[in-house]
């Protein structure tokens, strides 16, 4: 965590002024330095983009047990919208939030869990604005959550890969969004796996052991 701070201040620092410069490149000389800026931009972006996904898995990783206690996910899902606003109403896309159960678990933890798969699924969404659906079944003496996606989909034998920690078979993101669901959703006392229907799109499903 400490280093992922000491990371974030002088990437975020390297990008705003090269920004600034861009705007303010009137002159001759900044001109001819546009491109060089913009490749400074756009890899500060990306850095920044990387530290924030370490980030999230340094947190992801080191869930308390100590801090669980009773929460609604039907509340977690919406607060994972909240956060989620802009690149759903970017794409156009919609979520429907079916039965949802109360469990035992660290509040903060699981929305980011929700995050993490809600904005894969943006991430990897196909030319269709996103719909993803989002509903619980009881089974013994778990929940079953199930995350299903219209979006571009995997292959069959892809399945493990995309919770590998930097895996990226589609060529964006950090590679580390269902690896920190993963390891939020471990922490939890539960499992989590994906599985690509037959009509395309994702479906990622996890457990959680029911109160």
């Amino acid at each position: 965590m400490r280093v992922c701070h000491d990371l974030r201040s002088p990437i975020r620092a390297i990008r705003t002024h090269a920004e600034l410069l861009i705007k303010k490149g009137e002159s001759e000389a900044l001109e001819g330095l546009r491109p060089s800026l913009g490749f400074i931009t756009d890899g500060a972006r990306k850095v920044d983009a990387l530290v924030d996904a370490l980030t999230a898995y340094s947190l992801a990783i080191a869930t308390d047990p100590a801090t669980f206690q009773p929460v609604r996910l039907d509340v977690l899902v919406r607060g994972a919208l909240a956060r989620l606003e802009a690149p759903l109403r970017e794409t156009g896309g919609q979520v429907s939030i079916g039965e949802l159960p109360r469990v035992q678990g660290n509040p903060d933890r699981l929305m980011q869990l929700f995050e993490e798969v809600i904005r894969n699924s943006i991430m990897h969404r196909g030319e269709a604005p996103p719909r993803i659906a989002i509903q619980g079944t009881r089974e013994g003496d778990d929940w079953v959550i199930v995350v299903k996606d219209n979006g571009l989909g995997i292959e069959a034998g892809d399945t493990e890969r995309v919770f590998r920690p930097f895996e990226r078979l589609q060529g964006s993101g950090a590679g580390l969004g269902l690896a920190s669901g993963r390891a939020i959703v471990s922490a939890h006392g539960g499992r989590m796996w994906a599985e690509a229907p037959a009509e395309g799109g994702l479906e990622v499903r996890f457990t959680l052991p029911a109160e």
